[in-house]
């Protein structure tokens, strides 16, 4: 975490709420409305998962300092995988701001196999991780608010990954990057900390990982 507690992307584990009904009953009402239909659109998909109950719920915070973090753990997840020489990946001058990697673009398009789907074919900016077994993340068509007049009314997705499978990746991940001497002051290994702690606090209290 930067000195000044500022974080790129943030991670909460807790109710998918964000209205109480006694702070406004008509917008807790359209959530509850919209998370019924994304329950049930997950249900359809296979997954259980209980989205309506304890609303209001908060019980971990913590947050990533840059995506670009994020994308140097997936970029050395997949290059580690397929035995890929990781070096450049290190190098404190390298350039991960560019154009998406090939190897992570023929995973995304499912040309190649990756054994990290939570953590690689999950969004980088948004999405949730819900409390349930499932082998790869779900992307579900959510509905463009037709009362924005300032943005285009187009269809937008959401994914939703499992928390116990990222749980899963993130621990065989991590002895592999020790085992490819990859430094523990490595922003990747810090990124993959608070992911982990992310997990575990969502298995535990059987609550979403909400990320923003």
């Amino acid at each position: 975490m930067p000195d000044n507690g500022m974080t790129e992307l943030d991670l909460l584990v807790g109710s998918m709420f964000t209205t109480l009904p006694e702070e406004d009953r008509d917008l807790y009402e359209e959530e509850r409305e919209w998370l019924a239909d994304v329950q049930e659109l997950l249900r359809e998909e296979g997954v259980e998962a209980d989205l309506l109950s304890r609303p209001g719920v908060e019980v971990w915070e913590g947050g990533i300092e840059r995506y670009r973090d994020l994308f140097l753990l997936r970029l050395l997840a997949v290059y580690l995988e397929h035995n890929q020489d990781i070096q450049r990946l290190l190098a404190p001058e390298a350039e991960l701001d560019g154009e998406p990697d090939p190897l992570l673009v023929a995973i995304w398009e499912d040309e190649k196999p990756t054994r990290f789907p939570h953590l690689v074919k999950h969004q980088a900016e948004g999405g949730y991780y819900l409390p349930t077994d499932f082998a790869e993340p779900i992307w579900i068509a959510v509905e463009p608010d037709d009362d924005d007049d300032d943005e285009p009314l187009e269809e937008a997705v959401v994914s939703f990954g499992s928390s116990i499978g990222l749980q899963r990746e993130l621990v065989e991940l991590e002895g592999m990057l020790v085992a490819a001497g990859v430094p523990a002051t490595s922003p990747a290994l810090r990124c993959l900390a608070v992911l982990r702690e992310a997990a575990d606090r969502s298995i535990a209290t059987d609550l979403p990982i909400i990320v923003w």
